[in-house]
């Protein structure tokens, strides 16, 4: 739990110095948590926290974010400047699309906002390097790609320092292809926008 700074200032308690971005991610792949985490060691407003639980199912991750934002848990504060985010790869698997849609609806009128990355997130990682609107079949042709600019890459590994320079460009790369995927029409947050991360979203929010 995050533990929140308050002081006495004319009789009222001030709010704790940093806001709390919370987010869940799918299943125990750790790459999404040595990410983000990295973040807390820099200058920022907020201090990135990780909702409990190792579900695959988008529902069920943001059904978790959800328990974790609660009282007794990190007791966010939406009104505050807190946010509470699901991250969720497409996999390319267009059966998790209703999965994806549900955990949209669910969140709506929770304060959270499902993230996706199609087909998975080291698109965002990818998008640090090259602009590029070319689909990808599986996660692990994205990791191919990802390769060619950081040759010792391997999923769960820590790679921020190789990234960070570049993060501009990255934050420019992910809205130039948004801005794409809606000019031949694709649906937002589906499987159609490949490739696509919105990761840049949280991102605008750390830094």
């Amino acid at each position: 739990m995050v533990k929140r700074v308050e002081q006495k200032k004319r009789g009222k308690l001030t709010r704790r110095r940093k806001k709390i971005i919370l987010i869940g991610a799918e299943g125990n792949n750790k790459t999404e948590q040595n990410y983000f985490k990295r973040f807390n060691s820099r200058e920022s407003e907020y201090v990135v926290i990780f909702a409990k639980g190792n579900d695959t199912d988008p529902l069920k991750v943001a059904k978790s974010v959800y328990k974790s934002s609660r009282p007794n848990e990190e007791d966010l504060h939406f009104d505050d400047g807190d946010c509470a985010y699901c991250v969720v790869d497409t996999d390319v698997d267009y059966a998790k699309q209703s999965k994806i849609d549900e955990a949209i609806k669910y969140g709506s009128n929770k304060h959270i906002e499902v993230i996706l990355s199609n087909p998975c997130f080291e698109i965002w990682f990818l998008q640090h390097f090259t602009y590029s609107t070319k689909s990808f079949s599986s996660n692990d042709a994205v990791i191919e790609e990802l390769k060619n600019y950081i040759p010792s890459y391997e999923k769960n590994g820590d790679v921020f320092d190789a990234l960070l320079p570049h993060i501009q460009t990255a934050k420019q790369n992910a809205l130039k292809l948004e801005q794409y995927h809606d000019k031949v029409g694709h649906r937002k947050k589906s499987m159609e926008r490949n490739p696509s991360s919105e990761v840049y979203v949280i991102i605008g929010k750390i830094r």
